[in-house]
């Protein structure tokens, strides 16, 4: 079942999905997927993804492009499973250098990944086909 799209609000919203970045060639591409699959469904907000190490585009660069697309409100997504130095250090101090780069700008974070039924589902799915992989099943 489909999960309904609440409306956009009158003031123009960035969102920011904010993964660790990696150096392997490639591994940076699922968060660009996962921004993809956000546009899609959040069509009328402006969507970018961001690496807080180790990869472009950084969140500096992203917070710019929403700003520069109209956005007056960013939402930092954390693309993260844990509430770790990155999520609760690194992030408010992004903020806090994002707000004095942007006077006005109204910036938060939307809470991380942490522990979900549904992310429970997906690790389910991946037992399932390493078991099958390995015919273990």
């Amino acid at each position: 079942m489909k999960r309904p799209v609440p409306r956009p609000p009158a003031i123009k919203v960035g969102l920011v999905l904010i993964g660790h970045g990696s150096r392997v060639p490639g591994a940076n591409h699922v968060l660009e997927e996962v921004a993809g699959a956000l546009r899609r469904q959040y069509r009328r907000y402006v969507i970018e993804p961001a690496f807080l190490e180790l990869a472009q585009p950084d969140i500096p660069s992203a917070i710019d492009r929403c700003v520069a697309a109209g956005a007056r409100r960013v939402l930092f997504v954390p693309y993260f499973l844990y509430l770790g130095g990155h999520v609760g250090r690194d992030l408010p101090e992004h903020i806090a250098q994002a707000r004095f780069k942007h006077p006005g700008l109204e910036i938060r974070i939307a809470p991380h990944l942490g522990f979900d039924r549904r992310v429970v589902a997906v690790v389910v799915d991946r037992i399932a086909q390493g078991l099958r992989g390995g015919k273990w099943t």
